[in-house]
């Protein structure tokens, strides 16, 4: 039971570390989480790691997204679901930095492991225009080391995470990683 309850304060402290319930992004860049306590080393922060090709249904529609159509462009890789309040929260200011650089930047919410129907009722409700995708299994937010949500991905135009963001964001959040990590001014 101590050991249980130890276990629950660590996952909690790292989790308001991190800024999963602060609804809002750090000034500056989050600094790496974990350490020992069988939690990723990092749940925020730089890295270069390729994305890993995939193949996901289509939230809108019957089509299929292929992750290796993205290449060529700078992409932000959003993973999220119905059920997790800090992702509704955050849909909103996504879809505004989205439309902001429409053109510039490329887009793309995933909802993980939720039913298709709330994803996309969420998604009309919310306004959000930018490509969509269904992970059914939650197989590529294993892959990419996933850790909560809502989690967002900074691809570089070849096709490499750049940046990892573990929490909510807000508009200016999303911009200044944006700037910082893919080099895109908006």
């Amino acid at each position: 039971m101590g050991r249980t309850v130890g276990l629950a304060a660590a996952v909690v402290a790292v989790a308001i570390a991190a800024g999963l319930s602060l609804g809002r992004a750090p000034a500056t860049d989050p600094a790496p989480a974990g350490g020992g306590d069988g939690l990723p080393d990092r749940l925020s922060g730089p890295e270069a790691t390729p994305l890993p090709p995939a193949r996901l249904p289509a939230l809108r529609g019957r089509g299929t997204v292929r992750l290796a159509d993205y290449r060529g462009a700078p992409l932000v890789v959003n993973f999220w679901a119905s059920w997790c309040d800090p992702c509704v929260r955050e849909m909103p200011a996504l879809q505004a930095v989205a439309a902001d650089l429409e053109g510039r930047v490329r887009f793309l919410g995933v909802a993980v492991r939720d039913d298709r129907r709330r994803a996309r009722a969420l998604a009309r409700r919310t306004g959000v225009t930018y490509d969509l995708a269904q992970d059914r299994s939650g197989r590529l937010f294993s892959r990419v080391d996933g850790y909560g949500m809502p989690t967002t991905l900074l691809v570089d135009p070849q096709g490499t995470i750049a940046y990892r963001h573990t929490g909510p964001l807000d508009a200016p959040g999303v911009r200044a990683l944006v700037r910082r990590r893919l080099g895109v001014r908006g």
